[in-house]
């Protein structure tokens, strides 16, 4: 986990000067591959690795990914091709989709139920800690060698932890499923959803209209109707349908969902208007949106306490209704007034977001069985992930191709935007979300 927004972090301050480095090669068009592929494979993998996972045990997936993440994070920085680049980003995204299920299934299993919103807010905390050095530490290495070196460090973490969890990673316990996968189903699952990730990712650069884009709309509606069928009549099902069964995790995607919607509007947008607006540098406005993670950071593990005592019900509410007014008061008044008084209101939206995003999680998988948790866990990141992309592209609709003053008055919709998630997600949670969530063997 930290993993990944180590990556995400330090790429984004890394990125124009792989630019730069590239810029002879490729168009602008061309190099966003580098990021966007990352994104496409890792959320199209997601159901497959899932179910991997069960399949074959979570540790052998999760020492796997970290080996395909390591060794493709530092071949990446060895290359001068950037279709290599890509490519290896490609399979960087594919080390973290085996990664990002699996290790919060290895993780929540050594915990009781009723403690397992507390050891999330923990993790919410190790999150928070990663966020804020991310930036920063991707910004030091880029000054002080170059973009390179964040592929080497990144890979090189990634290979220290594949040794460290050798040893330390007890072999799998918990029984695996001795089912075969269905690879038909986990074709269909991947093109589904990869074609749906390239229309959100990639539909505003090619065109809405443009034929790349209806022809990943043609598979994913295809592919779609057949991967539900596939998967709940074969007998032996790449997604286990017991797991929408469960009415806490149908809501708690929702949610999940609609509170990645509000965050990354919100995250993406920010940048923008920092860059188009008030023309700061990449590494300010890196360092700008630091305050984000503090109040995560120091609340993340007292929120899980109180969602073991009380439920996951009322701290999502509660975080839906804080972040959408947060966004509401930035928008029509704090950030005219400049990044002091914009800074303080992200410390604000902080704790909001912090309850809603760390406790939609837990509510998803809190009536889970152990023995699906990693397929379940997939299912959750894939929503999460597609809600992120979503956030990220109705963010860019709603400011288009403006500048300067034309993009400051367009900006006010994206907080809106933001704060009409973040309401939605309270909304659905308290109008749906059990009261009492069964919690599976007692």
């Amino acid at each position: 986990m930290v993993l990944l927004l180590l990556d995400s972090g330090a790429m984004f301050v890394a990125f124009p000067f792989i630019e730069d480095r590239f810029s002879d090669q490729a168009s602008r068009t061309t190099l966003s591959w580098i990021i966007s592929a990352f994104f496409i494979v890792m959320v199209s993998s997601l159901l497959v690795a899932g179910r991997a996972g069960d399949k074959f045990g979570r540790r052998r997936v999760f020492l796997s990914g970290l080996l395909l993440y390591g060794v493709a994070a530092i071949l990446g920085g060895s290359f001068s091709n950037v279709w290599a680049l890509i490519v290896l980003r490609s399979l960087q995204g594919m080390g973290i989709a085996l990664l990002s299920p699996t290790a919060l299934a290895i993780s929540l299993v050594e915990f009781p139920h009723s403690r397992r919103a507390f050891a999330f807010g923990v993790w919410g905390t190790i999150a928070s800690v990663a966020g804020l050095c991310a930036s920063p530490v991707g910004a030091g290495l880029v000054e002080v060698f170059n973009w390179r070196a964040v592929f080497y460090f990144t890979g090189i973490c990634a290979l220290a932890v594949l040794v460290v969890g050798w040893f330390v990673l007890g072999k799998d316990m918990e029984e695996r499923d001795p089912t075969p996968i269905d690879f038909l189903s986990a074709l269909l699952a991947t093109v589904t959803v990869s074609s749906f990730t390239l229309v959100l990712v990639q539909g505003q650069d090619w065109g809405w209209s443009a034929p790349p884009t209806l022809i990943c709309l043609a598979l994913f509606i295809f592919s779609a109707p057949a991967f539900v069928h596939r998967n709940t009549t074969h007998p032996h099902p790449i997604l286990n349908p017991e797991i929408f069964t469960s009415r806490s995790f149908n809501i708690g995607c929702l949610g999940s969902v609609f509170c990645q919607i509000g965050f990354f509007s919100i995250y993406f947008g920010l940048p923008l208007y920092m860059k188009e607006v008030w023309e700061w540098a990449p590494l300010r406005i890196g360092f700008a949106l630091v305050p984000l993670n503090i109040v995560p950071l120091l609340t993340s593990a007292i929120a899980g306490q109180i969602v073991d005592k009380r439920g996951p019900r009322s701290m999502i509410v509660f975080g839906g209704v804080w972040s959408g007014t947060a966004c509401i008061i930035m928008g029509f008044w704090l950030i005219d007034s400049g990044y002091t008084y914009l800074a303080i209101g992200l410390l604000a939206f902080g704790l909001g977001a912090m309850a809603i995003g760390n406790t939609t999680t837990i509510a998803t998988l809190l009536g889970i069985d152990d023995g699906i948790l990693a397929s379940a866990t997939s299912g959750s990141y894939t929503g999460r992930r597609l809600g992120s992309a979503l956030g990220a592209v109705l963010a860019a609709a709603v400011v288009g191709n403006r500048v300067g003053e034309d993009f400051a008055d367009a900006y006010l919709w994206v907080w809106i935007l933001g704060a009409a998630a973040y309401f939605l997600g309270a909304l659905v949670t308290v109008l749906f979300y059990p009261k009492q969530v069964k919690i599976p063997n007692g």
